[in-house]
């Protein structure tokens, strides 16, 4: 294990953020692990993650050999450490979000990339993990396709090769994700939780139970890019229950979605036709809202903040995007709710 003074010294060696120094502190207080990575750069490692050839590539030249310093050899074992424990306690209700350092900014990139390595190191025992539940290896690899999906998402917006969203690939690896066609979904329970909104306590006298506060719900996520068609949505839809009750041994009777998909203001751009407008009708809107401008920009343009001149519309969408701010409007990320099959 790793002191505290350890970690002030790797926080300082690498340009890691001061704000790091707690998590390194909490990561350096669970049992240590190997990390299990060929000694030599290795591409068949990283296929799990599907990643583009190009990120491939240039992993391989970065590879957490021996030319790695100490200090960012320690921030990959801490990494891979902090993984085992989530994913040995890892449970199928729900569990708590576990932050992740965004490092995609830090200048060394073996900071920038020892999540991904951690990540393909863990992926074996992920999928171990979800052969003892019953998992089609075909869902393990779709599920963690997304790692390859955000290292390119992270070049878009950063321009550099790192992952930006380490916390939100960690609950991959917590079994607390599975991508089962179009859509992903997340075991949880219903409430609020960040932006993620729903009823409060005097409405939901009139709501049935499975919509009360603390009941079993899935939350759906959706991959970019991809269809909204209504067979790969509907599809994606009719898949979850069955799969949950099968391989995790729990009912989710509903599932919500939080995004700025579902704004309403939406309708004053897209045609009746939209299938994102399909999709949105599927869920039942819940009241309230969270700010939903800088999503948008990130999903729709891969571009950090909210900023309508630093981007060229091309789409319907788009256009629709960089005109709504440009009229002094904002855009909301919205709840909503559907029953499953």
């Amino acid at each position: 294990m790793i002191n505290a003074m350890d970690t002030a010294a790797l926080t300082d060696a690498l340009g890691l953020p001061e704000a790091m120094r707690d998590w390194l502190d909490r990561a350096a207080e669970l049992p240590p692990v190997t990390v299990d990575l060929p000694a030599r750069a290795d591409a068949q490692a990283l296929a799990p993650l599907h990643l583009d050839p190009r990120d491939t590539a240039e992993l391989l030249q970065v590879w957490p050999d021996g030319s790695w310093p100490a200090p960012a050899r320690r921030l990959l074992e801490l990494m891979c450490a902090r993984l085992a424990a989530d994913l040995a306690a890892a449970s199928a209700a729900g569990d708590p979000w576990v932050p992740w350092p965004d490092l995609a900014a830090v200048a060394d990139v073996r900071a920038r990339t020892a999540a991904v390595f951690a990540f393909a190191a863990q992926a074996p025992a992920l999928h171990a993990a979800h052969a003892r539940l019953g998992v089609d290896p075909a869902v393990t690899g779709a599920t963690l396709a997304d790692v390859g999906r955000h290292v390119g998402h992270t070049r878009t917006m950063y321009g550099v090769l790192g992952l930006d969203v380490a916390g939100w690939i960690a609950l991959h690896y917590r079994v607390g994700l599975f991508e089962l066609g179009r859509l992903q979904f997340e075991p949880h329970r219903l409430g609020e939780q960040g932006p993620v909104r729903w009823y409060r306590a005097a409405e939901e006298t009139t709501l049935p139970a499975e919509l009360r506060a603390g009941a079993p719900v899935l939350r759906v996520h959706i991959p970019a890019p991809g269809s909204f068609a209504p067979e790969a949505v509907g599809g994606s839809l009719a898949r979850a229950r069955p799969f949950f009750a099968a391989h995790l041994g729990a009912d989710y009777p509903v599932a919500t979605c939080t995004s700025w998909l579902l704004d309403p203001q939406l309708r004053e751009y897209l045609g009746a036709d939209s299938n994102i407008l399909g999709f949105a009708d599927r869920f039942t809107l819940v009241p309230g809202g969270a700010p939903g401008d800088d999503d948008v920009f990130r999903f729709v343009f891969r571009h950090r903040g909210a900023d309508p001149e630093a981007v060229v519309p091309a789409t319907r969408l788009e256009h629709a995007v960089v005109d709504h701010l440009r009229a002094g409007r904002s855009f909301e990320v919205r709840t909503g709710w559907l029953r499953l099959r």
